[in-house]
């Protein structure tokens, strides 16, 4: 049996709010046929992420969404390349549609959200009869000369897997996903830069869904938000963590058992694998990724000084599954400890949260701009001369002429845009660079 999947995600309502706990209901379905497709469209009341798989073995197009329920009716008669409709419940709070075909074919799908006014939110599927379409998905695929780069903001937890909990009550599943939602939209004012969510709402999505979803949009960087929580109260501040065979510390390996054990938790193991086979091997091309992540890593926790304690002054590695994606650099923010008082309160304040969410787009910002991807408007900004202001974290060992020199700024330029009496320094005091 030969599959051929495409999975998408439908970004919508990135406004930190009330969190959609309630199943998505698809209250509607759609089918009309074209000249050259059957297109089916579902409506929804609420935006769901979800993944399509074409399948030649007894030819079907199969719809996964995650927290949603079948209010409608079916169409009892085919239309068009689909031969009848079913659907049922899956684990992990999973429905899965059917379309049952005639022949073999291809299937593309897109989102689309609900206007201001109101109305559904859709998924639209359309299905080519043999290989007809198959040049528009590679079309599709391949990248505009202008192209953004596209992070993939992956909110930790969801649904039945609340996550770490502080004494407060403070749910980690729902403050990563506040922050998540801030960090997507912060992104998406950034020249050059758009964003995805894995998760919108409070649902669950498999770990090796989360990072599937990044893949199969192209994503440039993979970046999972978590909130961590030990048993001594006192441990407070931020980490950045990247993807090893082994962890780099005791306290790596501790996180990335409690992580990796969320598909027990709130879902299902992708797929049915073992363990044993889940785990997938690190090879050459992950192995590259990796060094990435450490560098954007990097970027990512210097900023973080900027806005609190950081538990750890260097990026933490462990095998977390959920970065696990081949060709993606990826890490997880663990953005304080949730078991911690103070730090719990902090992570329940709006202003925190936007200050995560900032310092974690300058990382980013700064990771890109020194390693633009080839085609991105950002690559040619750069190739232009075209640097945007950054901000940099004084650390230990720095000096104002060895800044200066790293970001291609006059001394005298940089003392100027910072008011600076002298060039002393003291750690984590935050310094403008100015633009090129």
């Amino acid at each position: 049996m030969t599959a051929h999947r495409l999975l998408v995600t439908l970004v919508a309502g990135l406004m930190a709010g009330a969190l959609n706990a309630a199943p998505a209901r698809i209250d509607g379905i759609r089918v009309a046929e074209y000249d050259s497709k059957t297109r089916v469209v579902l409506e929804l009341d609420q935006a769901r992420s979800h993944t399509i798989e074409v399948l030649d073995n007894q030819p079907r197009v199969v719809v996964d969404l995650y927290s949603a329920r079948m209010s409608a009716t079916l169409p009892q008669r085919g239309t068009g390349i689909v031969r009848r409709m079913r659907h049922g419940r899956h684990p992990g709070d999973m429905l899965r549609v059917v379309f049952d075909l005639h022949a073999a074919a291809t299937a593309t799908s897109f989102a689309v959200a609900a206007g201001k006014d109101g109305g559904s939110h859709r998924i639209v599927v359309d299905i080519y009869p043999g290989g007809i379409g198959q040049e528009a998905v590679e079309e599709e695929i391949a990248a505009p000369a202008n192209r953004d780069v596209l992070i993939a903001v992956d909110a930790g937890h969801g649904g039945r897997d609340p996550g770490a909990i502080g004494r407060g009550g403070l749910q980690e599943k729902n403050v990563v996903l506040a922050v998540s939602r801030r960090l997507a939209r912060i992104i998406g004012r950034e020249p050059g830069m758009s964003s995805m969510l894995t998760r919108d709402g409070d649902y669950y999505i498999p770990l090796r869904k989360r990072y599937a979803l990044a893949q199969q949009r192209n994503a440039d960087l993979f970046v999972s938000v978590h909130a961590d929580a030990v048993r001594n109260r006192s441990v407070r501040g931020s980490s950045v963590y990247a993807l090893s065979e082994k962890g780099s510390s005791d306290e790596a390996r501790r996180l990335a058992r409690r992580e990796n054990a969320s598909d027990m938790i709130g879902g299902i193991e992708m797929d049915g694998m073992p363990p044993t086979v889940a785990t997938m091997i690190i090879d050459l091309s992950q192995n590259a990724s990796i060094g990435a992540s450490l560098e954007v890593g990097g970027d990512i926790l210097q900023y973080l000084q900027g806005v609190d304690r950081v538990r750890k002054s260097r990026v933490q590695t462990a095998p977390f599954a959920v970065l696990k994606a081949h060709d993606v650099p990826s890490i997880l923010v663990e953005t304080a400890y949730i078991s911690n008082p103070q730090d719990e309160r902090l992570l329940n304040s709006d202003s925190y949260q936007e200050k995560l969410a900032q310092a974690i787009l300058s990382g980013i910002r700064a990771y890109f701009y020194r390693n633009p991807p080839r085609g991105t408007l950002i690559a040619q900004r750069v190739a232009a001369g075209e640097m945007p202001e950054q901000q940099y974290v004084a650390r230990r060992g720095d000096t104002l002429s060895g800044i200066a020199q790293r970001f291609n700024v006059p001394l005298a330029v940089l003392i100027r845009a910072n008011n600076l009496p002298s060039d002393r320094l003291r750690v984590g005091q935050v310094l403008r660079i100015p633009a090129s």
